[in-house]
């Protein structure tokens, strides 16, 4: 019988956290999201359909405040454990309102180290999942392997948007949200955390 000695290197995986907030004043926030949308024109990037903020008014509402100061620090001192990046800023960030109908194709975050969406309020199941994709050749080499759902074969990864439910990954990685199929509109806003100047 021969002897195998084994060294196991997991190389260039993709980190996702999903994180609950609690204490936090989400109708503060929505108030200031809805505001926002009754004053500017939304524009078109990833978004089919729905509304993408492209102005931001400030002062930002004292709970909105809190939500971006304690997540810069929670991405440097949580995910930066396994990133290794702590020293992370906000560089940019929008609202997203999706309705019926609405989904937001295939894209990344350019320019960015980390992402992270924060849902504002989810009032029902159907609202379209995020979907994470796979970026590379597999699907091609896989064949009958593909359909197992395993983090080896898989090709891609769904996450349902929850009220309060923070998602980070990063910036690089392909995702879309699917569409939605509820009566409700589902609020949420996208942060890109950078490296400093």
């Amino acid at each position: 019988m021969l002897e195998f000695k084994t060294q196991f290197t997991e190389l260039f995986t993709t980190p996702v956290w999903q994180t609950q907030i609690t204490g936090i004043d989400n109708n503060q926030i929505k108030e200031y999201c809805l505001g926002l949308r009754t004053k500017y024109p939304g524009v078109r990037i990833s978004n089919r359909g729905g509304w993408h903020s492209k102005e931001l008014d400030t002062p930002l509402p004292n709970a909105l405040d809190e939500l971006i100061h304690d997540l810069t620090a929670y991405i440097n001192q949580f995910a930066g454990q396994h990133t290794k990046a702590t020293d992370l800023m906000l560089g940019n960030w929008w609202i997203n309102i999706n309705g019926k109908g609405d989904y937001n194709a295939e894209h990344d975050h350019q320019n960015a180290i980390l992402s992270a969406v924060y849902y504002v309020e989810v009032n029902d199941s159907n609202t379209g999942d995020l979907v994470i994709h796979r970026d590379d050749s597999s699907r091609y080499y896989l064949g009958k392997y593909k359909k197992p759902s395993t983090n080896f074969s898989a090709q891609s990864f769904i996450i349902s948007p929850e009220t309060s439910k923070l998602v980070i990954f990063p910036a690089w990685t392909k995702h879309s949200v699917e569409q939605s199929n509820s009566n409700t509109e589902r609020i949420s806003i996208a942060f890109n955390f950078v490296e400093p100047e």
